[in-house]
């Protein structure tokens, strides 16, 4: 009910459940790309040959991986500013209809 009510009055937020998922799934995005670096590390060293076909893959994912886990990180970031921001400004109005 509270997330509901603080939703219509503005506030950005995730549930907590959400929240959650997003930060696994940016764990999960680094654990990926580490991954990915060590493929092309052993295609490097010659104990996992690749096809050209494959090398084209390995690297659009080590040019794309850092970009999406960029992306959801300014995501969670801008939700917690945003929630921050709107919560200070709520909290100032409520302050100033009590004194005013």
């Amino acid at each position: 009910m509270r997330s509901v009510v603080r939703m219509a009055s503005g506030f950005l937020e995730f549930s907590r459940e959400d929240s959650v998922k997003l930060e696994e799934i940016r764990y999960e995005l680094g654990k990926i790309g580490t991954n990915v670096n060590q493929i092309a590390l052993a295609a490097n060293r010659g104990r996992a040959p690749m096809a050209k076909a494959q090398w084209a893959s390995v690297d659009e994912l080590r040019r794309s991986l850092p970009m999406v886990a960029k992306a959801l990180s300014q995501i969670i970031a801008e939700r917690r500013r945003q929630g921050v921001a709107l919560f200070r400004k709520f909290a100032e109005a409520q302050e100033g209809a009590r004194h005013g």
